[in-house]
Protein backbone atom coordinates (compact mmCIF):
# COMPACT_ATOMS: atom_id res chain seq x y z
CA UNK A 1 0.00 0.00 0.00
CA UNK A 2 1.39 3.36 -1.00
CA UNK A 3 1.39 6.10 1.61
CA UNK A 4 -0.06 9.50 0.74
CA UNK A 5 0.46 12.36 3.21
CA UNK A 6 -1.80 15.36 3.69
CA UNK A 7 -0.54 18.56 5.32
CA UNK A 8 -3.31 20.81 6.62
CA UNK A 9 -2.05 24.37 6.10
CA UNK A 10 -5.13 26.54 5.93
CA UNK A 11 -5.06 27.95 9.46
CA UNK A 12 -4.64 31.62 10.33
CA UNK A 13 -2.46 31.16 13.42
CA UNK A 14 -4.34 33.91 15.23
CA UNK A 15 -2.87 33.14 18.66
CA UNK A 16 0.59 34.06 17.37
CA UNK A 17 -0.50 37.49 16.18
CA UNK A 18 0.97 40.02 15.36
CA UNK A 19 3.76 37.99 13.70
CA UNK A 20 1.24 35.53 12.26
CA UNK A 21 -1.22 37.33 9.99
CA UNK A 22 -3.80 36.17 7.40
CA UNK A 23 -1.41 36.77 4.49
CA UNK A 24 1.58 35.31 6.37
CA UNK A 25 0.23 32.80 8.93
CA UNK A 26 2.37 30.90 11.39
CA UNK A 27 2.95 27.86 9.16
CA UNK A 28 5.02 30.09 6.85
CA UNK A 29 7.22 31.36 9.70
CA UNK A 30 10.22 29.62 11.23
CA UNK A 31 9.79 30.71 14.88
CA UNK A 32 13.36 30.17 15.98
CA UNK A 33 14.28 27.36 13.56
CA UNK A 34 16.06 27.50 10.22
CA UNK A 35 12.98 26.48 8.17
CA UNK A 36 9.33 27.43 8.11
CA UNK A 37 6.97 25.18 10.05
CA UNK A 38 5.43 24.09 6.74
CA UNK A 39 8.82 23.23 5.28
CA UNK A 40 9.78 21.34 8.43
CA UNK A 41 6.57 19.31 8.27
CA UNK A 42 7.24 18.42 4.63
CA UNK A 43 10.86 17.38 5.25
CA UNK A 44 9.79 15.30 8.26
CA UNK A 45 7.93 13.03 5.83
CA UNK A 46 11.16 11.92 4.15
CA UNK A 47 11.30 8.15 4.36
CA UNK A 48 7.54 7.88 4.82
CA UNK A 49 6.49 8.94 1.32
CA UNK A 50 7.81 10.93 -1.63
CA UNK A 51 6.97 14.46 -2.77
CA UNK A 52 4.60 13.25 -5.48
CA UNK A 53 2.34 11.75 -2.80
CA UNK A 54 2.30 14.77 -0.50
CA UNK A 55 -0.73 17.09 -0.63
CA UNK A 56 -1.15 20.45 1.05
CA UNK A 57 -4.65 21.74 1.76
CA UNK A 58 -4.57 25.50 2.17
CA UNK A 59 -6.46 28.70 1.45
CA UNK A 60 -6.36 30.75 -1.74
CA UNK A 61 -4.59 33.65 -0.04
CA UNK A 62 -1.36 31.71 0.58
CA UNK A 63 -1.49 28.94 -2.04
CA UNK A 64 1.25 30.66 -4.05
CA UNK A 65 3.48 30.95 -0.99
CA UNK A 66 2.97 27.26 -0.22
CA UNK A 67 4.38 26.51 -3.67
CA UNK A 68 7.37 28.76 -2.95
CA UNK A 69 8.10 26.96 0.32
CA UNK A 70 7.65 23.52 -1.27
CA UNK A 71 8.92 23.75 -4.86
CA UNK A 72 9.18 19.94 -5.07
CA UNK A 73 5.43 19.60 -4.72
CA UNK A 74 3.44 18.99 -7.94
CA UNK A 75 1.19 22.05 -8.42
CA UNK A 76 -1.90 19.84 -8.60
CA UNK A 77 -1.09 18.57 -5.09
CA UNK A 78 -1.82 22.00 -3.62
CA UNK A 79 -5.52 21.71 -2.82
CA UNK A 80 -7.14 25.11 -2.34
CA UNK A 81 -10.09 25.61 -0.03
CA UNK A 82 -12.29 28.54 -1.09
CA UNK A 83 -13.27 29.03 2.55
CA UNK A 84 -12.23 27.41 5.81
CA UNK A 85 -14.67 24.83 7.16
CA UNK A 86 -12.55 23.18 9.89
CA UNK A 87 -10.73 19.87 9.55
CA UNK A 88 -13.45 17.40 8.48
CA UNK A 89 -14.19 19.00 5.07
CA UNK A 90 -10.44 19.53 4.57
CA UNK A 91 -9.71 15.85 5.14
CA UNK A 92 -12.72 14.74 3.10
CA UNK A 93 -11.58 16.81 0.10
CA UNK A 94 -8.04 15.42 0.30
CA UNK A 95 -9.31 11.85 0.75
CA UNK A 96 -11.44 12.18 -2.38
CA UNK A 97 -8.48 13.36 -4.45
CA UNK A 98 -6.23 10.60 -3.14
CA UNK A 99 -8.86 7.90 -3.70
CA UNK A 100 -9.14 8.89 -7.36
CA UNK A 101 -5.42 8.25 -7.83
CA UNK A 102 -5.00 5.32 -5.47
CA UNK A 103 -8.16 3.79 -3.92
CA UNK A 104 -6.06 1.41 -1.78
CA UNK A 105 -3.82 4.14 -0.37
CA UNK A 106 -2.83 4.71 3.23
CA UNK A 107 -3.52 8.33 4.12
CA UNK A 108 -1.55 10.13 6.84
CA UNK A 109 -2.68 13.59 7.97
CA UNK A 110 -0.59 16.26 9.73
CA UNK A 111 -1.06 19.89 10.73
CA UNK A 112 1.48 22.22 9.13
CA UNK A 113 2.21 24.28 12.22
CA UNK A 114 3.66 21.92 14.83
CA UNK A 115 7.18 21.75 16.21
CA UNK A 116 8.83 18.34 16.60
CA UNK A 117 12.22 17.91 18.28
CA UNK A 118 12.88 14.27 17.32
CA UNK A 119 12.14 13.72 13.63
CA UNK A 120 13.38 10.12 13.77
CA UNK A 121 11.03 9.38 16.67
CA UNK A 122 8.18 10.93 14.69
CA UNK A 123 8.91 8.74 11.66
CA UNK A 124 9.16 5.62 13.81
CA UNK A 125 5.73 6.26 15.34
CA UNK A 126 4.12 6.97 11.96
CA UNK A 127 5.71 3.91 10.34
CA UNK A 128 4.50 1.74 13.21
CA UNK A 129 0.96 3.03 12.67
CA UNK A 130 1.16 2.43 8.93
CA UNK A 131 2.39 -1.13 9.45
CA UNK A 132 -0.45 -1.79 11.91
CA UNK A 133 -3.01 -1.06 9.18
CA UNK A 134 -1.78 -4.05 7.17
CA UNK A 135 -3.40 -6.37 9.71
CA UNK A 136 -6.13 -4.01 10.92
CA UNK A 137 -7.36 -2.06 7.87
CA UNK A 138 -10.57 -1.04 9.66
CA UNK A 139 -8.76 1.18 12.15
CA UNK A 140 -8.70 4.96 12.30
CA UNK A 141 -5.39 5.66 14.05
CA UNK A 142 -4.40 8.86 15.81
CA UNK A 143 -1.19 9.82 17.57
CA UNK A 144 -1.38 10.70 21.26
CA UNK A 145 1.44 12.65 22.85
CA UNK A 146 2.69 11.51 26.25
CA UNK A 147 2.10 14.53 28.53
CA UNK A 148 4.88 16.06 30.59
CA UNK A 149 2.62 18.52 32.44
CA UNK A 150 -1.13 19.06 33.04
CA UNK A 151 -1.88 21.18 29.98
CA UNK A 152 -5.29 22.87 29.79
CA UNK A 153 -4.92 23.94 26.16
CA UNK A 154 -5.11 20.45 24.62
CA UNK A 155 -7.77 17.80 24.26
CA UNK A 156 -7.03 14.36 25.75
CA UNK A 157 -7.33 10.72 24.65
CA UNK A 158 -7.96 7.79 27.00
CA UNK A 159 -6.10 4.66 25.77
CA UNK A 160 -7.51 1.20 26.40
CA UNK A 161 -6.39 -2.33 25.60
CA UNK A 162 -3.19 -2.92 23.67
CA UNK A 163 -3.86 -4.08 20.11
CA UNK A 164 -0.30 -4.28 18.80
CA UNK A 165 3.26 -3.69 19.96
CA UNK A 166 6.73 -3.36 18.45
CA UNK A 167 9.37 -2.69 21.07
CA UNK A 168 8.44 0.47 22.95
CA UNK A 169 5.75 1.41 20.43
CA UNK A 170 2.20 0.32 21.20
CA UNK A 171 -1.20 0.58 19.57
CA UNK A 172 -4.14 0.98 21.97
CA UNK A 173 -7.85 1.01 21.39
CA UNK A 174 -9.27 4.45 22.19
CA UNK A 175 -11.77 4.46 25.04
CA UNK A 176 -12.81 8.09 24.80
CA UNK A 177 -11.83 11.59 23.77
CA UNK A 178 -11.97 14.47 26.26
CA UNK A 179 -12.14 18.19 25.55
CA UNK A 180 -9.74 20.78 26.94
CA UNK A 181 -9.95 20.46 30.75
CA UNK A 182 -9.43 22.83 33.66
CA UNK A 183 -6.18 22.51 35.63
CA UNK A 184 -7.55 20.08 38.23
CA UNK A 185 -9.09 17.80 35.60
CA UNK A 186 -5.89 17.88 33.52
CA UNK A 187 -3.97 16.58 36.54
CA UNK A 188 -6.53 13.79 36.94
CA UNK A 189 -6.20 12.89 33.25
CA UNK A 190 -2.43 12.58 33.52
CA UNK A 191 -2.76 10.39 36.61
CA UNK A 192 -5.03 8.10 34.57
CA UNK A 193 -2.52 7.83 31.71
CA UNK A 194 -4.42 9.98 29.23
CA UNK A 195 -2.59 11.37 26.18
CA UNK A 196 -2.63 14.74 24.46
CA UNK A 197 -4.65 14.83 21.25
CA UNK A 198 -2.15 16.00 18.61
CA UNK A 199 -4.45 16.00 15.58
CA UNK A 200 -2.31 13.57 13.54
CA UNK A 201 -4.01 10.63 11.82
CA UNK A 202 -3.26 7.44 9.85
CA UNK A 203 -5.87 5.37 8.01
CA UNK A 204 -6.69 3.73 4.73
CA UNK A 205 -8.36 6.18 2.37
CA UNK A 206 -11.28 3.82 1.76
CA UNK A 207 -11.76 3.43 5.52
CA UNK A 208 -11.97 7.17 6.20
CA UNK A 209 -14.33 7.70 3.26
CA UNK A 210 -16.57 4.96 4.65
CA UNK A 211 -16.41 6.69 8.05
CA UNK A 212 -17.64 9.90 6.42
CA UNK A 213 -20.47 7.91 4.84
CA UNK A 214 -21.46 6.50 8.22
CA UNK A 215 -21.04 9.51 10.48
CA UNK A 216 -21.31 12.58 8.22
CA UNK A 217 -23.69 11.34 5.52
CA UNK A 218 -24.66 14.80 4.25
CA UNK A 219 -21.02 15.74 3.76
CA UNK A 220 -20.30 12.38 2.15
CA UNK A 221 -23.23 12.83 -0.24
CA UNK A 222 -21.85 16.17 -1.38
CA UNK A 223 -18.41 14.63 -1.72
CA UNK A 224 -19.69 11.71 -3.80
CA UNK A 225 -21.10 14.12 -6.35
CA UNK A 226 -17.64 15.56 -7.10
CA UNK A 227 -15.50 14.40 -9.99
CA UNK A 228 -18.04 11.89 -11.29
CA UNK A 229 -17.00 12.62 -14.88
CA UNK A 230 -13.26 12.71 -14.14
CA UNK A 231 -11.16 15.32 -12.35
CA UNK A 232 -12.71 17.37 -9.57
CA UNK A 233 -13.41 20.87 -10.90
CA UNK A 234 -12.92 24.18 -9.11
CA UNK A 235 -16.66 24.80 -9.37
CA UNK A 236 -17.38 21.49 -7.62
CA UNK A 237 -14.94 22.35 -4.84
CA UNK A 238 -16.56 25.75 -4.34
CA UNK A 239 -20.02 24.20 -4.25
CA UNK A 240 -18.89 21.57 -1.74
CA UNK A 241 -17.38 24.12 0.64
CA UNK A 242 -20.36 26.42 0.30
CA UNK A 243 -22.75 23.62 1.25
CA UNK A 244 -20.91 21.79 4.07
CA UNK A 245 -21.15 22.71 7.72
CA UNK A 246 -17.89 23.51 9.53
CA UNK A 247 -16.94 20.63 11.82
CA UNK A 248 -13.73 19.08 13.08
CA UNK A 249 -12.69 15.54 12.23
CA UNK A 250 -12.72 14.77 15.97
CA UNK A 251 -16.35 15.81 16.49
CA UNK A 252 -17.56 14.58 13.13
CA UNK A 253 -15.87 11.19 12.90
CA UNK A 254 -13.33 10.14 15.53
CA UNK A 255 -15.61 10.51 18.56
CA UNK A 256 -18.38 8.56 16.81
CA UNK A 257 -16.42 5.73 15.19
CA UNK A 258 -15.94 2.40 16.96
CA UNK A 259 -12.64 1.23 15.44
CA UNK A 260 -10.37 4.01 16.69
CA UNK A 261 -6.84 3.43 17.99
CA UNK A 262 -3.99 5.55 19.32
CA UNK A 263 -0.22 5.30 19.20
CA UNK A 264 1.34 6.93 22.29
CA UNK A 265 4.36 8.95 21.19
CA UNK A 266 7.02 11.09 22.81
CA UNK A 267 9.12 12.95 20.25
CA UNK A 268 9.19 16.48 21.66
CA UNK A 269 5.92 17.81 20.24
CA UNK A 270 4.37 21.24 20.60
CA UNK A 271 1.54 22.75 18.57
CA UNK A 272 2.79 26.27 19.49
CA UNK A 273 -0.78 27.37 19.99
CA UNK A 274 0.30 30.49 21.87
CA UNK A 275 3.37 32.62 22.58
CA UNK A 276 3.67 30.93 25.96
CA UNK A 277 3.60 27.48 24.34
CA UNK A 278 6.23 28.53 21.80
CA UNK A 279 8.51 29.79 24.57
CA UNK A 280 8.48 26.37 26.23
CA UNK A 281 10.16 24.90 23.12
CA UNK A 282 12.93 27.48 22.70
CA UNK A 283 16.17 28.15 24.60
CA UNK A 284 15.94 30.55 27.51
CA UNK A 285 18.53 32.64 29.35
CA UNK A 286 19.51 32.25 33.00
CA UNK A 287 16.53 34.38 34.02
CA UNK A 288 14.03 32.28 32.05
CA UNK A 289 13.60 34.79 29.23
CA UNK A 290 13.06 33.69 25.62
CA UNK A 291 14.11 36.33 23.12
CA UNK A 292 14.45 36.87 19.39
CA UNK A 293 16.05 39.88 17.74
CA UNK A 294 17.63 42.95 19.33
CA UNK A 295 16.48 42.73 22.95
CA UNK A 296 17.87 44.27 26.16
CA UNK A 297 16.61 42.97 29.51
CA UNK A 298 17.34 44.51 32.90
CA UNK A 299 16.09 42.84 36.09
CA UNK A 300 13.46 40.97 34.07
CA UNK A 301 12.50 37.30 34.29
CA UNK A 302 10.41 34.69 32.43
CA UNK A 303 9.46 36.98 29.56
CA UNK A 304 8.86 36.18 25.88
CA UNK A 305 10.25 38.99 23.73
CA UNK A 306 10.04 38.86 19.93
CA UNK A 307 11.67 41.90 18.35
CA UNK A 308 11.29 42.98 14.75
CA UNK A 309 13.13 45.96 13.29
CA UNK A 310 13.41 47.91 16.55
CA UNK A 311 15.35 47.32 19.72
CA UNK A 312 13.06 46.17 22.54
CA UNK A 313 13.99 47.00 26.15
CA UNK A 314 12.35 45.55 29.27
CA UNK A 315 13.16 46.77 32.78
CA UNK A 316 11.94 45.23 36.02
CA UNK A 317 9.12 43.09 34.60
CA UNK A 318 8.27 39.41 34.61
CA UNK A 319 6.00 36.90 32.87
CA UNK A 320 5.17 39.15 29.93
CA UNK A 321 4.79 38.53 26.21
CA UNK A 322 6.14 41.42 24.13
CA UNK A 323 5.95 40.93 20.36
CA UNK A 324 6.71 43.41 17.59
CA UNK A 325 4.86 42.62 14.40
CA UNK A 326 4.91 44.46 11.10
CA UNK A 327 1.84 46.54 11.91
CA UNK A 328 1.30 46.18 15.66
CA UNK A 329 2.97 45.54 19.02
CA UNK A 330 1.54 43.04 21.48
CA UNK A 331 2.03 43.23 25.27
CA UNK A 332 0.21 40.82 27.57
CA UNK A 333 0.82 38.51 30.56
CA UNK A 334 2.15 35.10 29.50
CA UNK A 335 -0.74 33.34 31.24
CA UNK A 336 -3.20 35.20 29.00
CA UNK A 337 -1.43 34.57 25.70
CA UNK A 338 -4.14 32.08 24.67
CA UNK A 339 -6.48 35.08 24.41
CA UNK A 340 -4.42 36.79 21.71
CA UNK A 341 -6.65 35.29 19.01
CA UNK A 342 -9.56 37.41 20.25
CA UNK A 343 -7.58 40.58 19.62
CA UNK A 344 -6.29 39.23 16.31
CA UNK A 345 -9.86 38.74 15.09
CA UNK A 346 -10.71 42.33 16.03
CA UNK A 347 -7.64 43.66 14.26
CA UNK A 348 -8.22 41.72 11.03
CA UNK A 349 -12.02 42.13 11.04
CA UNK A 350 -12.65 45.57 12.57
Amino acid sequence: MAVHAVIMAGGKGERLWPVSTPDMPKQLHSFGTDRSLLRSTFERLEGITDAGRVYVVTNSGIAGKVGEHLPELPPENILVEPVGRNTAPCIAYAALQISKKDPDAVMAVFPADHLVEDDAGFRNAITFGIDALAGRPELLITLGMVPDHPETGYGYIAPGETLDQDGSLKLHRVLTFREKPDAKTAQEYIAKGFLWNAGMFIWRVDTILDAFRRHLPLMYGLLADMGVQGDVTRQEVEAFYKAVDPISIDYGVMEKASSVAVVPADFGWNDIGSWDALAKMLPRDNSGNVTKGDVLLEDSTNNVVWAGDKKVVLIGVEDLVVVEGENAILVCPRKQSQLVSLVSKKMTNP
